[in-house]
């Protein structure tokens, strides 16, 4: 269980923390009494989604913190979205949409009707585009403001625990016996960090807090004896005055008669404390009460330990002062552990001086891990970097960052981003004394052909960074859509390095296209702005339709697809990014793709792995035929016109062996000796030759790659022709098809077996009856025909 610093941060702070205006923040259980804060949104506008059939109003919607985060469970996770509506007949439905402590959003949205018996899914297929814009337009602006809030207030805490360790160390330096004044600077510093521990994930903090609740025992048990030493004095000496009083009127009485009135009183003795020693005090009483000899033999000998343990412990620092970096760093953890240990072991026998000496030692493992750090970092040291793990809590300051930036030192940016807690999407960044409000705007304004920001951009992706904020510079749309409209941008290859995250992932693709479909009801476009952001939502769907074919849940598919991939980014990255986006190009893919899914559905999956397997052979072969060419001046037009030329040429390729399936499984219905079953029996041979044929033609105009191992034994005589515009142009057509209908053309095979690989029997005879077909001459074939 993860838990959640957004709610402990709205915990903390329930009294200052700023909303925007008409939000109000309800802490509140649900029915499994888990406990979350309910900010609840204004409603003053009237909000209506509706589908073909329904009109949906909206009655009330919050944004939901739970006290604990589970990762694995999105329902569960840092933040989520809640709105209720009511239809025009009266029923009562709920929206739930999810987001993770990156703020990006989680793909299961639920859409659910109240019933009797509570509440039931809902089909929001046609409603969750508007559901999702919705959503972000009340939770962005909000969770902005509270993040903001949640890291300043970090800030400004860890900035005052610094203050207070470093009076404390200056009061120990000082040797002062002033213990009140050290449990004062103390107490102060465990109150900070009980605050600052929870809103982080780090766990430095817990153990710093633990060492410093161990120095405010031991001073406090300090102060206490040294209290009740002062006590005891005061009251010997009252106790001595007494009796020299009671002496001296003892000799008088011989004297003077005794008064005839009662015993005079005495004043007591003033022994009245400030309030920081009854503070101090205060738990005296619990202190533990040993027997006087026992109590004294074991006392003296935990003392005795913990001075051996003391000086172990400085000389082993002075030797590590005097060590090698590398060795600094592998055992400056192991001293600092121990440094802890000594304190929880003789929390109750150490003493101020004991406390200052290892107060000193463990300020100064600070100071050398604190300079340790940023020396490895900027020598690129980065495994013993990773050693110091109860300094990567300074990694939090901005310094750090700006300097990764500054520097476009992306592995220094990758070692910040894994082992410290920044919120990467909320940092501000300040790079050659411009501002950004967070890493990745920086990255995308700074960028120029001299000062590369890619290797920068495609680590903070890897890390969480979004693309989705948006770019000030084109209206507020999202730096995904700059980066990935137009021309090939040069940040471009950044999403290439974490095509997962980016152009492969169903997930930021849906988000991208449902971002822009909310920027396309804006009235600030104009209409060359609106054709060209529809433009790009149809090429982003046409790669959806893509993404979300069967084939690439497949080991195999996925292997080949990767294969692809790299070789278009070392060869054609940039001329395969402008065809997909030619609308013609657009328009033939997707009928690529919806013949591509029904042909895909037939094959079996030994049979897509077969043909996989050749695929990636043609690949390979195709890498090596192209290597050490200059593809960089084709003629666009040409290449276009090739292509798609061969995109259709592929799409009646698909259609036609998805109909040759249909026929064959048709062949299997009829018996060869029934005369209706071999009328019908010899019709579908018929066509089945017949599409044989009408394929094998189709496939002879561009057979894609079936002749590279031919022409490279050919390679010399081939290069020299392939360097001329047409030569190049060709084999371009033909790698652009390959990639086009990669996951069509390539997954052909003879007829399907059962989806579970069962081989029929039936269908297993008739494969052996047109095998024998095929070899059988002329005059069998016209027997079959009679």
């Amino acid at each position: 269980m993860a838990k959640n610093t957004l709610f402990n941060f709205l915990f903390k702070n329930e009294t200052t923390v700023q909303l925007p205006q008409g939000h109000k923040l309800v802490l509140d259980t649900n029915k499994e009494s888990q406990n979350y804060y309910r900010i609840e949104c204004p409603t003053q506008v009237n909000i209506v989604v509706n589908d073909k059939e329904n009109e949906y109003e909206l009655d009330n919607h919050h944004v939901s913190v739970y006290q604990n985060e589970y990762r694995h469970n999105p329902k569960l996770s840092q933040y989520h979205y809640t709105a209720e509506f009511t239809n025009q007949l009266g029923g009562r439905y709920r929206l739930h949409v999810y987001f993770n402590a990156f703020d990006n959003l989680l793909p299961n949205i639920a859409f659910e009707k109240e019933t009797n018996n509570g509440y039931e899914l809902v089909d929001n297929k046609d409603l969750k585009k508007q559901f999702i814009i919705l959503a972000l337009k009340h939770t962005v602006p909000l969770m902005k403001k509270l993040r903001q809030q949640h890291n300043e207030t970090i800030r400004l805490l860890e900035a005052r625990y610094n203050e207070y360790d470093e009076r404390l160390a200056e009061l120990f330096d000082s040797r002062k016996e002033d213990t009140i004044e050290a449990l004062q600077i103390t107490k102060a510093a465990c109150d900070i960090l009980r605050e600052l521990i929870p809103l982080v994930r780090s766990s430095n903090y817990a153990k710093v807090l633990r060492f410093h609740e161990m120095a405010a025992h031991s001073l406090r048990e300090q102060h206490a004896i040294q209290v009740a030493a002062d006590a005891t004095s005061q009251i010997k000496d009252l106790h001595n005055t007494s009796i020299d009083a009671h002496e001296d009127i003892s000799s008088r009485a011989e004297v003077m008669p005794r008064p005839a009135v009662s015993a005079v009183e005495v004043p007591a003795a003033d022994v009245t404390f400030s309030q920081a020693e009854v503070a101090a005090t205060a738990d005296i009483a619990a202190l533990p009460k040993m027997k006087k000899n026992a109590s004294k033999k074991s006392s003296t000998r935990a003392t005795h330990k913990l001075e051996l343990e003391l000086k172990k412990l400085s000389s082993q620092f002075a030797k590590l002062s005097e060590s090698s970096k590398e060795v600094q760093t592998k055992k400056i953890e192991q001293l600092l552990s121990k440094t802890y240990a000594i304190g929880l072991i003789y929390e109750h026998q150490i003493k101020l001086k004991d406390l200052q000496q290892l107060q000193k030692i463990r300020r100064d493992l600070h100071k050398l891990g604190a300079s340790l750090l940023p020396n490895l970092l900027l020598n690129k040291q980065f495994e013993l970097a990773a050693l110091l793990t109860s300094f990567h809590h300074l990694l939090r300051d901005e310094k750090y960052l700006n300097l990764a930036l500054q520097t476009r030192n992306s592995e220094l940016l990758d070692f910040i981003l894994e082992y410290s807690d920044i919120d990467v999407n909320n940092q501000p960044v300040i790079v050659r004394k411009t501002s950004y409000p967070s890493a990745v705007h920086a990255c995308f304004y700074e960028h120029s052909g001299s000062n590369s920001m890619i290797e920068c951009l495609s680590v903070l992706i890897k890390h969480g960074g979004s693309l989705f904020v948006p770019d000030n510079k084109n209206k507020g749309l999202p730096i995904a859509y700059s980066i990935l409209s137009g021309d090939t941008h040069p940040l471009f290859k950044a999403l290439l390095m974490n095509r997962d995250k980016t152009i492969d992932s169903i997930d930021f693709l849906k988000n991208l296209t449902i971002l822009l479909h909310a920027y396309l009801e804006r009235n600030d476009l104009d209409i060359a702005e609106l054709s060209s952001i529809e433009l790009e939502i149809k090429s982003f769907e046409v790669q959806l339709e893509a993404l979300q074919n069967p084939l690439w849940s497949e080991p195999s598919s996925r292997y080949l697809i990767k294969n692809a991939n790299h070789l278009e980014e070392k060869y054609f990255g940039p001329l395969i990014s402008r065809l997909k986006k030619e609308p013609e190009i657009i328009a033939i893919n997707q009928e690529l793709h919806r013949a591509s899914s029904a042909l895909t559905s037939k094959l079996t999956r030994t049979q897509r792995r077969q043909r996989n397997i050749t695929a990636n052979n043609e690949l390979e072969n195709m890498d090596k035929l192209l290597e050490g060419l200059d593809l960089t001046d084709l003629d666009f037009d040409f290449i276009k016109a090739a292509v798609l030329e061969k995109l259709n040429n592929n799409l009646q390729i698909i259609e036609k062996k998805s109909q040759l399936i249909d026929v064959q499984k048709e062949i299997t219905r009829y018996q060869i000796y029934n005369r209706k079953g071999g009328r019908k029996y010899r019709e579908h041979l018929k066509e089945q030759d017949t599409l044989l044929q009408e394929i094998k033609k189709l496939e002879s105009k561009s057979p894609l790659t079936e002749d590279l191992e031919h022409s490279l034994k050919e390679l010399a005589t081939l290069r020299e022709t392939i360097e001329s515009l047409n030569g190049m142009s060709s084999l371009l057509t033909q790698f652009s098809s390959l990639f086009s209908s990669l996951a069509n053309d390539l997954k052909t095979a003879t007829p399907a077996k059962d989806a579970d690989d069962v081989e029929d029997p039936e269908e297993k005879a008739v494969e052996t009856e047109l095998a024998k077909l095929e070899n059988q001459d002329d005059s069998l074939r016209k027997k079959f025909e009679l």
